[in-house]
């Protein structure tokens, strides 16, 4: 018998961002609306020490003339820095696995780099994971 929807909703929560042994917020980003200029997304967070869940949705401008993919992925890795500030582990539906990314602003241009490679399939020259 297929999943249910209740149940392929709560496979895809404990996909996209992976605690590192147990610390940390757990979530999912989910891509709501875009256009040319604007976008929304959610994300649908937990924490694995309490029972806390919560939904976030959060609206994003570009600007006339801006790149609304960079948008949406810079705003997501905002909200990323809030809950990491060095390594997190991310379960990549692009290339199948875990890997492991860098929140460090060091780190910003290799992050933004797989970030719109894992949501919107732009290849990358750079390698932004390990």
């Amino acid at each position: 018998m297929p999943p249910t929807p209740d149940q392929l909703a709560q496979a895809n929560i404990a996909r996209n961002l992976r605690m590192d042994e147990g610390r940390g917020v757990g979530g999912v980003f989910e891509i709501l609306r875009k256009s040319t200029r604007t976008a929304e997304f959610a994300f649908n967070g937990w924490r694995p020490d309490t029972e806390k869940r919560w939904r976030e949705v959060i609206e994003v401008d570009a600007g006339v003339g801006g790149d609304v993919d960079l948008a949406i992925v810079r705003r997501m890795i905002e909200l990323i820095r809030t809950h990491y500030t060095g390594d997190f582990r991310w379960d990549s539906h692009y290339l199948g696995r875990v890997v492991v990314l860098s929140a460090r602003p060091a780190d910003q241009e290799e992050l933004e780099a797989f970030m719109i490679r894992e949501f919107f399939g732009t290849p990358t020259t750079k390698p932004a994971y390990r």
